[in-house]
C-alpha cells in the first residue's frame, strides 16, 4: 500500500480540464495506464457537442447587437420627422434690403412676411430724450488756488524730483518744477515766463473760457520721458493739437481747466468741481431712488448706479464740455421724470439739473430739455400707394407685414438713395430638414443592405483534374435571411416611391419635387482569376447592376424650388398631414421601433404593445436562452462522465496495487521455502 500513498503526494492538478471533476491521483502507479488522458479524451468527445451550440449562440449575440442598431438609426430617422413636417416651413419667406446699412430688414419672429417689394423714399430716425445739466453750477478753476485744490477737472499729482516729492514738466527742452501743494497756476506762469520766454515760449491763462495757451517762436515740444507729475494732463495740453500760424507754434487746452472731478470723492476740496457741495440722502431719477454718500461716492458711483438701475436711462459726463446728461434708453417723444418731492439729497440742484432739489421738473435755467422724436418713414407698397408710418423706435414693423425694419441711417432720396424691401420665398430651412431626413433614411437603409447581404460563393477549379468545388467568399451579413428586417427595409422604400393625394397631377410624390431613389447599386461578386499555380479560384469584387438600392440621392434643389414657388399647397401635403407620405411612414416606424413618431403638433400612428423590435428581440434571447440551456446540459454530462471514470480508474488502480502487494508477498514465501527445504 505504501505505493499508493507516494502516488497521491504527486498530484498537481485541480480539476480534469472542461469539468469541476479533479483528476485521478495516482495516475497510472500500478498499472502503468495515464487514467487522466483517457477521461480527458472522454470530456473533449462530449464537450465538442457545445461547439455548434455556441457558435449559435455568438450568432444570435451579433444578430442581437445588429438590431440594436437598425433600431437606433430608425430612432435617429424619427427625429427628423418633426421639422419635416411644420407645414409654415413651405410658406416661410425672407425680406431683403438694397441698402441694409441705412435699412436693415429681418422677419418677425413667430409670423410669416407676406411677398411682394416695398420701396422706403423717406426715412428720419428717432432720437431720445435728454436733458442737459447747467455747467454754471459746476465749479470754477482758480488760478490763484494752490493746484491741488484749485477746482481743476483732473487731480494734480506731484512726483518724485530727486528725494523730495514735486512735478516736473518739459516745454522745448527746459525743465519746470512745481509742487501742487503750494503753486498756482498764475505763480507758475509768473515764475516761470522768462525761462520760458528763453526757449521762445509764452504762456497764458484765459479766465473766460478755463484754457491754457502756449505759443513758441519755433517748433514746439511738450513734454519728456523724465516728467515727473501730471500737470501736462491737468493743463489739458497731453492730448492738445499743435497748429501753426505766421511762424508761431501754439497749443490750447482741449476743455476747461476746471470742472467736474469725475473720479474725486464728492466732499474733497472744491467739493469735486461742483459749484455746490452735494449733499448725503437719496435722489430720484424716473421714480428709482438712488442713495448719495459724500463721503464715500464720487460722480462715476452715481453714474454706474443710475445705468445699473430700471431708471430707463444713461447718465454720462461729456469731459471735453463738462456736462452731465441723462439720456432716455427708450427712443421717442417721452419724459424723464427729474427729482421728487420727498428727495434728501440736493445732488440734482448741485449738479445743475434742478433749480430746487424738492422740486421736481423745474429744471434749472441753464439745463436744456431735447424731447425725443418718433422715427418716420415714408413707403410705396406692392399696388403704388404711398403712405407713412411712425414709431418711437428705430425698429418699425408696420411697413411690411411680419418684417422689422432697423433704421440705421436717414433716408432722403438724394444722398442716401430710396431704400427696397423685397420679401419672397425662402426655403433654405426647409431644404435642411429634407436633407436632415434623406441623410437619416439612407443610413438606415444602408445599415439593412449590409446586415441583409447574401453569402458570396465562388469556384475553385483545377486545370489537371478538372474538378471544380464551390467556395464561401464572403459570410454575408448577420441577418441574411432575416425576413422581417427585409420587409422593413422594402416597406420604406415602397412609401418613399408611393404617389401622394396632393390634388395635383404634377406634384404627387417625392420624385416629382426632387427627391429621387438612385438608379444603380453595386454589391459584392464572385470574379475568377489565374493564380500562379495554375488553380483559377474565385475572388471578391464589386459590380454595378442597373435598378435602386433603396437610397435617395441628394435634394434637387432647382427641381424642389420649381415647385415649391408653382404649387406650395401640393409640395407641402406630401410632407404634412393625417394623410402624407411622411405620416404614413411615421405611423409604420412607431409600430416598428415602439416609439412615437413626433410631428409638428401630432404623434403619426399608435404605439403598439409590443413592436417589431421588441418581437425580434425576444425570440432571440428566447432561442439564446434554451442554447445556453443545452450547453449546460453538456456541460453536466461531461462532470458526470469524468467523475464516474475518475471513479472507476481509482477502484481499478486500488486492486491492482492490492494483487501486485499479494503476489510480492507470495514471492517472498516461495523464496523462504526454497531456502528452508536446502
Amino acid at each position: 500500500m505504501s505505493g499508493i500513498g507516494a502516488a497521491t503526494t504527486s498530484s498537481t492538478s485541480s480539476t480534469v480540464p472542461g469539468t469541476n471533476v479533479p483528476p485521478v491521483s495516482f495516475p497510472g502507479i500500478a498499472s502503468g495506464i495515464d487514467y487522466n488522458s483517457i477521461i480527458q479524451k472522454y470530456t473533449d468527445l462530449t464537450l465538442q457537442q457545445e461547439k455548434p451550440l455556441q457558435t449559435q449562440v455568438s450568432q444570435l449575440n451579433a444578430q442581437q447587437a445588429e438590431m440594436l442598431k437598425i433600431q437606433d438609426l430608425v430612432a435617429k430617422f424619427q427625429d427628423t420627422f418633426q421639422a419635416i413636417s411644420d407645414s409654415t416651413a413651405f410658406t416661410a419667406t425672407s425680406p431683403t434690403s438694397s441698402n441694409s446699412a441705412a435699412i436693415s430688414a429681418s422677419t418677425v419672429s413667430g409670423t410669416v412676411a407676406t411677398p411682394g417689394t416695398y420701396v422706403v423714399t423717406s426715412a428720419t430716425l428717432a432720437t431720445a430724450t435728454q436733458i442737459t445739466n447747467d455747467s454754471a453750477a459746476n465749479g470754477a478753476f482758480s488760478q490763484t488756488t494752490a493746484l491741488v485744490d484749485a477746482g481743476a477737472s483732473i487731480t494734480p499729482q506731484n512726483g518724485t524730483v530727486g528725494t523730495t516729492s514735486a512735478g516736473q514738466i518739459t516745454i522745448n527742452g527746459a525743465v519746470f518744477t512745481y509742487d501742487v501743494n503750494s503753486t498756482t497756476l498764475q505763480s507758475f506762469i509768473a515764475d516761470n515766463s522768462a525761462a520760458l520766454a528763453a526757449v521762445g515760449v509764452t504762456m497764458t491763462y484765459n479766465a473766460a473760457t478755463q484754457k491754457v495757451t502756449l505759443s513758441s517762436s519755433q517748433p514746439l515740444t511738450l513734454g519728456s520721458a523724465t516728467d515727473q507729475g501730471n500737470l501736462l494732463q491737468v493743463l489739458k495740453l497731453d492730448t492738445a493739437p499743435i497748429t501753426q500760424s505766421g511762424g508761431t507754434y501754439s497749443a490750447v487746452s482741449t476743455s476747461s481747466v476746471g470742472g467736474i472731478n469725475d473720479g474725486a470723492t464728492l466732499n474733497t476740496a472744491n467739493n469735486a468741481g461742483f459749484g455746490t457741495a452735494v449733499t448725503s440722502g437719496v435722489f430720484t431719477i424716473n421714480g428709482v431712488n438712488f442713495t448719495v454718500d459724500p463721503t464715500q461716492n464720487n460722480l462715476n458711483d452715481l453714474l454706474q448706479k443710475i445705468n445699473a438701475s430700471s431708471a430707463g436711462v444713461y447718465a454720462t459726463y461729456d469731459q471735453a464740455n463738462d456736462k452731465i446728461v441723462l439720456t432716455a434708453k427708450s427712443d421717442g417723444p417721452q419724459g424723464i421724470t427729474v427729482g421728487s418731492a420727498s428727495d434728501t439729497s440736493n445732488f440734482l440742484q448741485a449738479a445743475g439739473f434742478l433749480t430746487n432739489a424738492a422740486q421736481p421738473n423745474q429744471l434749472s435755467a441753464g439745463a436744456s430739455l431735447a424731447v425725443g422724436k418718433s422715427a418716420q418713414v415714408q413707403y410705396v407698397d406692392n399696388a403704388g400707394t404711398s403712405h407713412t408710418v411712425y414709431s418711437n423706435s428705430n425698429s418699425v414693423t408696420s411697413v411690411v407685414p411680419g418684417v422689422d425694419l432697423t433704421l440705421q441711417q436717414a433716408v432722403d432720396g438724394t444722398i442716401v438713395a430710396p431704400v427696397t424691401i423685397a420679401v419672397a420665398q425662402d426655403s433654405t430651412a426647409l431644404q435642411g430638414s429634407i436633407t436632415s431626413f434623406v441623410n437619416a433614411y439612407n443610413a438606415l437603409i444602408s445599415e439593412i443592405d449590409t446586415a441583409t447581404q447574401a453569402p458570396v460563393v465562388g469556384t475553385t477549379s483545377n486545370d489537371t483534374s478538372g474538378q471544380t468545388q464551390g467556395t464561401q467568399l464572403s459570410g454575408g451579413g448577420v441577418l441574411f435571411n432575416n425576413q422581417d428586417v427585409s420587409d422593413l427595409r422594402d416597406q420604406l422604400v415602397n412609401f418613399v416611391s408611393s404617389m401622394g393625394n396632393t390634388n395635383s397631377t404634377s406634384y404627387n410624390s417625392l420624385a416629382s419635387i426632387g427627391l429621387t431613389l438612385d438608379s444603380s447599386f453595386t454589391v459584392d461578386s464572385a470574379d475568377a482569376s489565374d493564380s500562379a499555380n495554375t488553380t483559377t479560384q474565385s475572388n471578391l469584387s464589386q459590380q454595378t447592376f442597373d435598378g435602386t438600392s433603396g437610397r435617395l440621392n441628394a435634394l434637387d434643389v432647382p427641381t424642389f424650388t420649381t415647385a415649391l414657388a408653382a404649387n406650395a399647397n401640393a409640395v407641402a401635403q406630401l410632407f404634412t398631414g393625417a394623410n402624407s407620405i411622411v405620416t404614413q411612414i411615421g405611423s409604420y416606424l412607431t409600430s416598428v421601433s415602439g416609439l412615437p413618431t413626433q410631428l409638428t403638433g401630432s404623434i403619426a400612428g399608435t404605439i403598439p404593445s409590443k413592436s417589431l423590435f421588441s418581437t425580434l428581440s425576444g425570440e432571440n434571447a428566447d432561442q439564446i436562452s434554451s442554447l445556453q440551456t443545452q450547453i449546460a446540459l453538456v456541460t453536466n454530462q461531461a462532470n458526470l462522465q469524468a467523475n464516474q471514470l475518475r471513479q472507476e480508474f481509482t477502484n481499478s488502480e486500488t486492486q491492482i496495487a492490492e494483487l501486485q502487494s499479494m503476489q510480492s508477498e507470495l514471492a517472498a514465501l516461495g523464496g523462504s521455502t526454497t531456502s528452508s527445504s536446502g
